[in-house]
């Protein structure tokens, strides 16, 4: 029995340690508010769990301040095209996104617009009607099989 509780306890600490280390959007992220920031990206990191951007936004009296933006992770990014080089460095972005609760310099992702007026949208929206567009045609493939038989 003391044997079991001797691999069991760090078993069950590392699963909390790992759990926790994934935070709720809700959490540190304000749904209800959107802000927008312009600056110049400094480092994208194209990386699981969360895509990162860093960037030094200058306001009105010239002071620089450097924002993280935080993104859905690779593999939902690159499912609708994204790809290390979608955001470069150097580059000047506009970005809108959630910011923290208690006002820090991060907002999660919402909408980035490149100096050429492109954009780049959530995975979400665009996954979804991929995923339904996919669900569609898969229904009318098995109806025309059906109807063959």
């Amino acid at each position: 029995m003391r044997l079991r509780l001797f691999f069991a306890i760090p078993l069950i600490l590392a699963c909390a340690a790992t759990a926790a280390s994934h935070h709720s959007f809700a959490a540190v992220y304000d749904e209800t508010r959107l802000v927008t920031i312009s600056g110049v990206v400094t480092e994208f990191k194209f990386v699981n769990p969360h895509a990162i951007m860093y960037m030094d936004v200058t306001d009105a009296s010239g002071k620089v301040s450097k924002w993280t933006v935080e993104f859905a992770g690779r593999l939902n990014l690159s499912n609708v095209g994204w790809t290390a080089d979608s955001i470069k460095s150097g580059e000047r972005v506009t970005v809108t996104g959630n910011p923290t609760h208690i006002g820090s310099v991060r907002i999660a992702f919402k909408r980035l617009v490149h100096a050429d007026g492109t954009e780049l949208l959530p995975a979400g929206p665009q996954r979804s009607q991929t995923l339904e567009e996919e669900r569609r045609q898969r229904a009318l493939q098995r109806n025309q099989n059906q109807q063959n038989q």
